[in-house]
């Protein structure tokens, strides 16, 4: 297992398409001709390139380009949180239908593949009648799992409302994981590349997260081996991510090709960040976050409601969440278009984290 590592400061063609083609050449990737070729980019809802809360146009466009050169056969599909055709538009993917057939996972054919943690799952049938997979992630935490890289990227492949209603079956962020990482075995892309030009910290891995100058694309043959690599970068312990734990991949395993970076990414308000017994402490003793509304910013669109998985959202009139019913799968925050849904910690937790921080900060 290989892992690439190349600084890219800008989304100009030219250093983007360097960027690529030595992400590849680090990773010994050749192209063979006449391949039918998917690229799986994260598509999550409308937003436009400059939110970096979807995979950068630029990013795909060039990796189209490469492809051309080998005479692919090029797709791209997706399926978004909520109007995959509209998020295909407003992202500027939709503009590269003159290198690829784009394809919304929704209405394209479809057919059933057998897993354990659910016994039936609707996937487009494209997955198995092309050659090569290739997926495009963003660099972004995310509220529920603490970071949406390569693996979780996989999860765009299952069409429409039937992702919201998955969380519902999953409601823990290990059986979560656990599902992911089956589905990554049924998918098995061959190469990940993630775009990190212009990532998203924070409150990912929607409009609440912050975009940030991450300047950077990771690379790999292989997507658990990518995402422990790049879960590092950002600071977080690698396998406190749940999907990258659940592999059993070994660090020590994996090659990494190029010059090692840190990029302090600012974390969500999740127990997946907390690796120390006293943050595991923390989590144990004080209530777990909650989702909170801004009305000052709500248009009571309702896309909150109609997609949590629980029905623990109302509006009465502006939303309102049932905390009991609540299970924190950050599906309201992800299709809430202005950003006016957060998850957000008990005071008194957060205010506990920040002081044990500083401790440690003034003892090294």
């Amino acid at each position: 297992m290989r892992v690439s590592i190349v600084r890219c400061d800008s989304y100009e063609n030219n250093e983007v398409r360097k960027a690529l083609e030595s992400s590849l050449k680090n990773l010994d990737f050749k192209f063979k001709k006449n391949l039918k070729v998917l690229i799986k980019p994260n598509i999550l809802s409308p937003h436009p390139p400059e939110k970096a809360i979807t995979t950068h146009p630029t990013i795909l466009g060039e990796l189209c380009k490469i492809l051309q050169k080998h005479n692919a056969k090029i797709y791209i599909g997706e399926s978004s949180s909520y109007d995959t055709k509209q998020a295909f538009r407003i992202s500027k993917i939709g503009e590269l239908k003159k290198y690829a057939e784009i394809i919304n996972f929704e209405t394209h054919e479809k057919e059933f593949a057998n897993f354990k943690t659910i016994k039936k799952v609707l996937l487009p049938r494209i997955l198995s009648e092309v050659d090569l997979i290739i997926n495009v992630p963003k660099l972004k935490t995310h509220t529920f799992t603490g970071l949406t890289l390569c693996v979780k990227n996989l999860y765009g492949c299952i069409p429409g409302k039937i992702k919201s209603s998955y969380h519902k079956i999953l409601r823990s962020p290990g059986n979560f994981s656990k599902f992911l990482l089956e589905l990554h075995e049924r998918i098995k892309p061959s190469l990940n590349i993630i775009d990190g030009v212009i990532g998203l910290e924070g409150m990912g891995p929607a409009t609440a997260g912050k975009p940030v100058k991450s300047k950077v694309i990771i690379s790999g043959d292989n997507a658990i081996a990518t995402d422990i690599i790049a879960s590092e970068i950002l600071g977080f312990n690698p396998y406190s991510i749940y999907s990258n734990k659940l592999a059993g991949v070994e660090k020590s395993k994996i090659e990494i090709v190029g010059e090692p970076i840190k990029i302090a990414f600012e974390k969500p308000p999740s127990s997946l960040s907390f690796t120390t017994p006293f943050f595991h402490f923390l989590n144990n003793i004080f209530p777990k976050p909650k989702i909170f509304f801004d009305h000052s910013k709500c248009t009571k669109c309702r896309l909150c409601e109609n997609n949590c998985p629980v029905k623990a959202i109302e509006l009465a009139p502006f939303p309102e969440c049932k905390h009991k019913k609540c299970i924190r799968c950050a599906c309201c925050v992800e299709v809430c278009p202005n950003s006016a849904v957060t998850l957000k910690e008990d005071l008194t937790k957060r205010t506990a984290r920040k002081l044990y921080k500083k401790l440690l900060k003034n003892q090294s």
